[in-house]
C-alpha cells in the first residue's frame, strides 16, 4: 500500500506542476526534487511492503505513507495561499514554503538511512522495466458484458426448480441452500430465481440478502417493495404490526417466492417469522445460510440442499474457462498441468478457483503460472476438510490475490469495504471518490481519456481478476460501461482484514441506545486517515456531538463519509459548528440529512463548509444545506454535487462568479428545484470551467446561457428552459456552436423545454436542429407545451436520432402521434401526459418501438380505442394507464407482449376495471393480461 499511496503523492504532484504552472512557477524545482525523491523511495517499497509483518517495517511504512502526503499537503497549500493572498505577502508564503520542504528532504534522507539499516533493497533496473515504470498494463475489455461462466451445478438448479413449482400436497414450503462462504450457494439460487419456469409459476418474486446489520422492519420493507413497488411510499411508512399483515395478506393472494439470501443465524429467522404463513400456503420460500442449523429451525418440513464442491474435472474446466490463453501447444500442455495440480488446492470451492483464474489470466506466459504454482502451494494448501481451518485458509488465499493487485489498484479495491454489506454501490459516484482521494493515476490516461475513463478501466481490471461483481449498463448512451459493484461477503471480509492491516480507514457507528460504539479498522491511529461515520436512524445526538466537538487537530482526516443506516436523516449539530477539526479534508459527503437544530442552521453548517479549502469532492446531494457563500473558496475542487431538495434563495451580496474561480472543477451537479435570485437580473456565470466534464441541472432562468460555449470538454450536460422563447434561441446557438466544434465530445444532452410557445416564431424549426445535430447526442427530451404535430419535430427519416426518453405534456396533438414516434430507433421510455393527445383513436403498428420498454399514458381526455398490433414494443416491461376515462377497453394486442411484466391501471373508470377483474374475478379482458407478473389496479 506505501507504493500506491507514494505512487499517487507523485502523480498529484506532477499534475499540479502542469494545472498551476503560473503558480508555481518560482518553487517548480523545489517540488521537482521532492517528486524525484518520492519516486526514488518507491523504488525500496516493493521489498518492504513483502514483509509487513515485521513491526520495525510496518512503522517505516506508516511513516513513508505520512511523508508522502505531507509533501502533497504543502505543495497544495502553497497553491490555496498563492491564489487567495495578495502580492504583499507572497513572499512569506514562499520562506514557508521552502522551510517546510527542507523539513521533507531531511526526512526522506532519514529513510533512506532506515532501508539500509533494516536490509531493505530497492528494485533493480531490469525488475523496474517489467513493472513497466508503475503504468498499468490493461487486460480487460469492457465493451460488452462477459459471458457468465456457471460449471457443475446445472442439475442442482434443475431440482430446486422442480420443488419450487411442485403444487403436490407433498411439496415443500422452502427450500435451503447451505454450505460454507464460497461455495457458490448465492450464484445457485440467483440461476434458481431467474428460471424461465420460476417466472413463468410465481406471480411475484422477492429478493433479499440479509447483512449482519438488519433489522426486521427494513427486511419486510424491502420484501415488500418488490411484491408491490407500486405501493412503495405507503409501505415506507407502515408499522411493525401493519408489515406483518401486509406480507401475510400478499402471500395468500398470489403465489410469491420470496428468497432470503445469506441468514446467518436463528435469531434472524425468529424475528421475521410472524411474517410468513405458519400452514399451507401459495407462496414459497427459499433461503441460502452457511448454517444447515438455520435452515432445520426455521422448518423440520423444509427441503434442505447441500450443494457438493465441484469435482477435479468441473474444477479443472471452471479454472480453463477463467484463466487460460491460447498459445504454443506445448505451453498450453504444462499449463494444463500445472492448472488442475493448483484446482487441487481449491479443494472445489468455486470462490477459490474463479480468484485463482483471475490471477492467472493476467499472466501469458508460462514462467508466470509456475510462479502462480510456487505461490498457491504456501497460500492454500489442499485440506481434506472445509471446516472453519480451509475458512481461514481461504482467506488467506482471498489476501495473496489482494497482494498480487498492482499498486494502483490496491487502495481503490480497499476503497470498496467502506461501503455496507451487501451494498451495490453506484460507479459513476466511486470513480469520482477515488478520483478525489488520488487514486487515479494520470500517468494511466490514454490519448484522449479522461480520469473518469481510468477509472473505469481501474473497476475493470478488478472485475478481470474475479475479485469485484458488478452491474452493466444497459442504457447504451452511458458514459460508463459498469453501473454497480459489490464484493462478495468472504472478499469483503478480506478487504476489511487488509483494511486494518495498513489503517486505510476508520469506522465510527453511532447506534441507538444509550452506549456509544466506535469501531475502528486500526488499533494505532494514522496521522492520515480516512473516516466512515454511520448514523442509525435513532442515534445517540449527545454521544455524536461530543465525538464532532472534541478536538481532534492532531489526526488529518483526507475525508469523511457520513452514510445514514436504516433511514437516520438527523445531522449532528456540533459537526457544523466545529468543521476547523476536519479542516484538511479532501473529500466529505453529508447526503440526504434535512434536519438541523436551529433555524439558520442550514446556513451556518452551509457557510462552515468554506474553512474546508482543501477539498476535491463536495456532496450535499438531497440536503437543504445552504452552501453558496462558501463554494468560491474551496479552489482545489473537483466534484460538487449540491443537487439539493428545497428551493434555494441566492441572497442578494452573493456573487454571481461564485463558481467561476473552481477551475479545477470536472463534475457539476446544479440544484434541481428553482435558485431565487431576489430580484437581481444577473445569473450565475460559468465562464472559465473549460475542465467540466459533467454539468447537470443547468437551468437557463438562472444560469448564464451564453457561457455554455466555453464549457469544450463537457461529455454530459442536463439543461432546462422555462418560458422564455428568446432563451431558447440562445441556448441553441450556443449548442450549435459546441455540436459545430471539432474538438467536441459531449455524449449525453438531456433537454428540458418547457411552455416556450414552439409554435410561435421559429420555436420548432430550433427543436428540429437539437433533435438533428448529430454531434450534440440529444439522448433525454422533455416538452410541456403546445406542439402542432410531432412530425414537425421528427419527420418520417428518423434513422439517425439518437432519443432514449421522451416526455411529452400539454401538446395539444390532433393527430395520432404513434405512426412518427414508434419508429424513434433507440427509444425507451416514453412519458405522455396531461393531453398531449386529444383525439379518439390510437394505433401501434407491427414494428413500432422497438426498443421500448417503458410506457407511461396519463390523462387523454378524449381517447376511446386504442390498438396494438402483434410485433409492437416486443421488449416492453412497464406499462402504466392513467386518468384515460373514456377508453373503452384494453387492446387485444396486449397478449402478444410476453416481455410486459408490471401493468398498472390508476384512476380509470369503474366499467374499464370491471372488465378486467370484477369482485376477486376474471372479467371479460382477463385474457389480455393474464401472463403479466404483476397488475395493480387502483380501485381493486
Amino acid at each position: 500500500m506505501a507504493e500506491a499511496i507514494v505512487s499517487i503523492v507523485v502523480g498529484r504532484l506532477a499534475d499540479l506542476l502542469v494545472e498551476k504552472p503560473q503558480t508555481l512557477y518560482e518553487v517548480r524545482d523545489e517540488i521537482q526534487l521532492a517528486v524525484t525523491e518520492l519516486t526514488r523511495i518507491k523504488t525500496f517499497l516493493p521489498d518492504a511492503d513483502s514483509r509487513m509483518d515485521v513491526e520495525r517495517i510496518r512503522i517505516l511504512l506508516r511513516d513513508v505513507r505520512e511523508l508522502a502526503y505531507d509533501a502533497e499537503h504543502v505543495v497544495e497549500t502553497f497553491v490555496i495561499k498563492a491564489s487567495s493572498t495578495k502580492k504583499p505577502f507572497q513572499r512569506m508564503n514562499r520562506v514557508k514554503f521552502s522551510r517546510k520542504m527542507k523539513n521533507i528532504q531531511k526526512k526522506m534522507s532519514l529513510l533512506f538511512n532506515l532501508f539500509s539499516d533494516y536490509n531493505i533493497i530497492p528494485t533493480s533496473e531490469s525488475t523496474s522495466s517489467k513493472r513497466e515504470s508503475g503504468k498499468l498494463k490493461r487486460f480487460h475489455s469492457f465493451t460488452t458484458p462477459e459471458p457468465q461462466i456457471f460449471v457443475g451445478f446445472h442439475e442442482d438448479v434443475e431440482c430446486l426448480v422442480r420443488h419450487l413449482v411442485n403444487e403436490a400436497d407433498d411439496s415443500y414450503p422452502l427450500i435451503s441452500i447451505c454450505g460454507m462462504g464460497g461455495l457458490g450457494k448465492t450464484t445457485l439460487a440467483q440461476k434458481i430465481y431467474n428460471h424461465s419456469a420460476i417466472k413463468t409459476h410465481f406471480a411475484g418474486l422477492a429478493w433479499v440478502s440479509i447483512s449482519q446489520k438488519w433489522q426486521t422492519d427494513r427486511v419486510l420493507q424491502r420484501i415488500l417493495i418488490c411484491l408491490v413497488p407500486e405501493n412503495k411510499e405507503s409501505i415506507l411508512n407502515m408499522d411493525s404490526d401493519k408489515l406483518v399483515e401486509y406480507m401475510l395478506q400478499i402471500q395468500g393472494r398470489k403465489k410469491c417466492l420470496i428468497v432470503l439470501d445469506d441468514i446467518w443465524s436463528t435469531d434472524t429467522w425468529d424475528a421475521l417469522k410472524a411474517a410468513f404463513p405458519a400452514g399451507k400456503s401459495m407462496s414459497k420460500l427459499m433461503l441460502t445460510s452457511r448454517n444447515a442449523e438455520v435452515a432445520e429451525h426455521v422448518n423440520l418440513d423444509g427441503f434442505i440442499h447441500k450443494p457438493e464442491c465441484l469435482s477435479p474435472e468441473q474444477s479443472w474446466e471452471l479454472l480453463k474457462l477463467k484463466a487460460l490463453h491460447t498459445g504454443n501447444c506445448l505451453d498450453v500442455k504444462r499449463m494444463e498441468e500445472l492448472g488442475r495440480e493448483m484446482v487441487e488446492h481449491c479443494a472445489g470451492l468455486p470462490l477459490a478457483i474463479v480468484v485463482l483464474g483471475g490471477i492467472l489470466v493476467t499472466k501469458p506466459s508460462l514462467i508466470e503460472w509456475e510462479k502462480v504454482y510456487r505461490d498457491s502451494k504456501s497460500s492454500l494448501k489442499a485440506g481434506k476438510g472445509l471446516g472453519e481451518a480451509y475458512q481461514r485458509e481461504i482467506l488467506s488465499f482471498l489476501v495473496w490475490s489482494y497482494n498480487d493487485l498492482p499498486p494502483q489498484l490496491k487502495p481503490c479495491f480497499l476503497y470498496l469495504s467502506k461501503f455496507g454489506e451487501d451494498k451495490w454501490i453506484k460507479l459513476e459516484t466511486l470513480y469520482q471518490l477515488w478520483i478525489a482521494e488520488g487514486m487515479i493515476l494520470s500517468s494511466d490516461k490514454g490519448e484522449g481519456e479522461t480520469m473518469i475513463q481510468v477509472a473505469e478501466s481501474y473497476m475493470g481490471e478488478l472485475v478481470h481478476r474475479n475479485m469485484v461483481q458488478v452491474r452493466f449498463n444497459d442504457v447504451e448512451s452511458s458514459l460508463t460501461k459498469f453501473e454497480y459493484c459489490s464484493l462478495h461477503d468472504l472478499m469483503r471480509d478480506m478487504s476489511l482484514i487488509q483494511a486494518k492491516a495498513e489503517d486505510f480507514f476508520e469506522e465510527i457507528h453511532f447506534q441507538s441506545g444509550n452506549e456509544f460504539h466506535l469501531k475502528s479498522t486500526t488499533e494505532s491511529r494514522s496521522a492520515s486517515t480516512r473516516v466512515v461515520i454511520r448514523l442509525d436512524e435513532e442515534y445517540s445526538s449527545k454521544e455524536a456531538n461530543y465525538y464532532f466537538s472534541k478536538k481532534r487537530n492532531q489526526k488529518c482526516y483526507r475525508s469523511i463519509l457520513l452514510l445514514c443506516e436504516f433511514g437516520a436523516r438527523s445531522l449532528p449539530r456540533a459537526l457544523g459548528l466545529h468543521f476547523a477539526n476536519f479542516r484538511f479534508l479532501k473529500v466529505f459527503s453529508v447526503e440526504n440529512y434535512t434536519n438541523f437544530s436551529g433555524a439558520f442552521s442550514h446556513f451556518n453548517v452551509g457557510r462552515a463548509l468554506g474553512s474546508l479549502v482543501y477539498l476535491r469532492y463536495l456532496s450535499v446531494r438531497g440536503s437543504n444545506l445552504l452552501v453558496f457563500p462558501s463554494l468560491q473558496k474551496l479552489m482545489l475542487l473537483q466534484t460538487l454535487k449540491f443537487d439539493t431538495k428545497k428551493k434555494i434563495y441566492v441572497l442578494p451580496w452573493m456573487p454571481r462568479d461564485v463558481l467561476v474561480k473552481l477551475d479545477c472543477l470536472r463534475h457539476l451537479y446544479l440544484p434541481k428545484v428553482q435558485v431565487n435570485l431576489m430580484g437581481r437580473e444577473s445569473k450565475f456565470r460559468f465562464n472559465g470551467l473549460s475542465k467540466l466534464e459533467t454539468l447537470e441541472n443547468f437551468n437557463a432562468s438562472w444560469c448564464e446561457v451564453k457561457d455554455l460555449r466555453e464549457l469544450i470538454n463537457l461529455r454530459k450536460l442536463t439543461l432546462a428552459v422555462i418560458a422564455s422563447y428568446d432563451i431558447l434561441e440562445e441556448m441553441m446557438k450556443n449548442l450549435a456552436d459546441i455540436a459545430s466544434s471539432p474538438s467536441s465530445c459531449l455524449r449525453y444532452l438531456g433537454v428540458t423545454i418547457s411552455h416556450c410557445h414552439l409554435e410561435l416564431n421559429n420555436g420548432l424549426t430550433i427543436l428540429k436542429q437539437l433533435v438533428y445535430a448529430e454531434n450534440l447526442n440529444l439522448r433525454d427530451l422533455k416538452i410541456y407545451g403546445p406542439i402542432p404535430e410531432v412530425g414537425l419535430i421528427f419527420p418520417l427519416h428518423v434513422s439517425t436520432i439518437r432519443i432514449t426518453k421522451l416526455t411529452l405534456a400539454r401538446s395539444h396533438l390532433e393527430e395520432d402521434p404513434m405512426p412518427i414516434l414508434e419508429m424513434l430507433p433507440m427509444l425507451d421510455v416514453l412519458h405522455m401526459c396531461t393531453d398531449t393527445y386529444v383525439g379518439k383513436e390510437m394505433v401501434c403498428s407491427a414494428t413500432g418501438f422497438p426498443k421500448l420498454t417503458y410506457l407511461f399514458l396519463d390523462s387523454f381526455p378524449n381517447l376511446e380505442k386504442w390498438r396494438v398490433e402483434e410485433g409492437s414494443m416486443p421488449i416492453l416491461l412497464y406499462l402504466s394507464i392513467e386518468r384515460c376515462n373514456k377508453l373503452e377497453e384494453l387492446p387485444r394486442g396486449l397478449v402478444f407482449l410476453n416481455s410486459l411484466r408490471v401493468l398498472k391501471i390508476f384512476q380509470m373508470p369503474q366499467d374499464f376495471n370491471d372488465r378486467l377483474i370484477r369482485e376477486d374475478e376474471e372479467g371479460p379482458d382477463f385474457h389480455k393480461i393474464s401472463h403479466v407478473r404483476r397488475v395493480r389496479i387502483d380501485d381493486l
